[in-house]
Formats: structure tokens, sequence, C-alpha cells
């Protein structure tokens, strides 16, 4: 009633007393068109005079959101209860038609600065030493983990040849910054990069577990031979990505053909 059940308001006993059972419809207690509650104990006398000015419509039941000229959605619900904030920037290399959601979520963490490196375990007390989980003796900072560290740059130098780029290796921002621009729309080429980008982020993050809790990591053409075939396996999966023979040099590098 009102936003509250009667169970919650009143208790079990009223649905004893009324003689309904657990699983009882609302339309056991309407007849004619009007609400008629027993009338067995002071707790139903007050329901049935607390109803009286809920309308009882003929139609069927329907839920809605916030109004009755709003039908319910769990998107609706979703921006009824979420704090909006401005989009990033960032927004369309990780959610775009082809991600990979594992993938996706570990660079959305990376681009939020949330992964665990060591340098914010040790400032929390948690570790000693924030020294590279890669064994290069400097201090692991996540510009360092994903592109400065002599192990992960040489997996970004791979998959940039596999894109036909020779450059050396950007800062982290300064690399996000330069894919925004040049990953733009849904031809094969943004897919190709967006995809690279978050695929590599994924494995260099799960080599560095691996490294953390095994002590070992694969080598770094082991890394790159994974990014390549999870991102030929997503594009080929896909019949929405459409390449052309210009692009025939990119599909024999990522092995899409």
């Amino acid at each position: 009633m009102h936003g509250e059940s009667v169970h919650i308001l009143y208790g079990h006993i009223v649905i004893y007393d009324a003689g309904l059972g657990s699983s009882a419809h609302v339309k056991e207690v309407i007849s004619e068109g009007r609400w008629n509650w027993p009338q067995n104990s002071s707790e139903l006398i007050e329901i049935q005079h607390r109803v009286q000015d809920i309308r009882i419509s003929p139609s069927s039941d329907c839920i809605f959101w916030d109004s009755s000229s709003q039908v319910f959605s769990t998107h609706k619900a979703w921006n009824g209860i979420r704090l909006p904030s401005s989009e990033v920037p960032w927004y369309n290399l990780v959610w775009h038609s082809l991600r990979i959601p594992k993938h996706d979520f570990c660079l959305w963490l990376a681009l939020r600065g949330a992964h665990k490196t060591r340098d914010k375990l040790r400032a929390h007390g948690v570790l000693h030493s924030a020294a590279c989980i890669f064994n290069c003796g400097e201090e692991e900072t996540l510009d360092h983990l994903f592109f400065r560290c002599p192990y992960t740059n040489s997996v970004w130098m791979a998959v940039l040849a596999m894109r036909n780029i020779a450059r050396p290796i950007l800062p982290w921002m300064d690399e996000i910054d330069r894919m925004i621009h040049h990953s733009l729309g849904r031809k094969f080429l943004a897919f190709v990069r967006k995809l690279a980008l978050a695929s590599t982020v994924y494995n260099l993050w799960i080599e560095s577990d691996r490294s953390c809790f095994q002590n070992l990591f694969l080598p770094e053409l082991e890394v790159v031979k994974k990014n390549r075939q999870e991102v030929a396996c997503r594009i080929l999966s896909s019949h929405n990505v459409q390449y052309s023979e210009r692009h025939h040099n990119l599909c024999t590098n990522w092995g899409v053909s």
C-alpha cells in the first residue's frame, strides 16, 4: 500500500486472519470492482479503509517507472539511481561494439588509474619494495608497468610493428591521447587499434599477476602471439567489420583473412 507491502506494515498475522494463502493475488481482495478485504480484525478493517484511495483499473497490470506514463526498463532504473558524470574523452576506446569484456574492463581500470601497482601497494604499507614485477630494477608505476619496463616496451613495439607503425613508445597518457584521435569511427583500422590496445593492456596485467603469484611470466613473443590470436578471433567472429584489399598487409599481420 502506497509503496509498502501489507506484510511489512502489518506482519504475517493479517494474511492469516484474512484466510489468504501465502501466494494469494490482489484480485482475491477485490469484488465487483471494489476493495473487499475481510473484516476479521482491527488491522484488516484499517487496511480496508486505507486502500479506498487506491484506484482499481480493469486493465492488465504494468510496471511503471517514476510515473504511470513511463514504462519500466533497467536502463531507466539505472539512470535514475546513479550519479551522472561527464563523458570522458577515452570513452570510445573502451566501450565499442567489438569490445572483449574482460579486456575492456582491465583497460577501463587502467584508464581510471585503479590497478594496484606496486608503488601504490608500498604507499599503503602492503609491500616494502615497489620494484618492478618484471625484474628490471625500476619502480613499478602504472606508466612503467604498461610502457616503460623493457619487457612491456618490447611487447608494445611488436604490437606497433603489426600495425605497420615504427616509432618510440610514448608515456601512458600520451599514448592514450594519440589513440583517441587515431581510433575514431567504426572502420576496420579503428577496430584493430582499439582491440590491440585493450588486448595488450589485459595480457600485460595477466603476466604481472603471473609473475607475482607464480614467479614466472611468458616471453614477450608469446604475449604478442596471444594478442594476435585474440584480436583476429574477435574480428573474424563479427559480420559487421568490412576490410578491403588495401588492408591486406594489416590483415596478414593480425591473422585476419
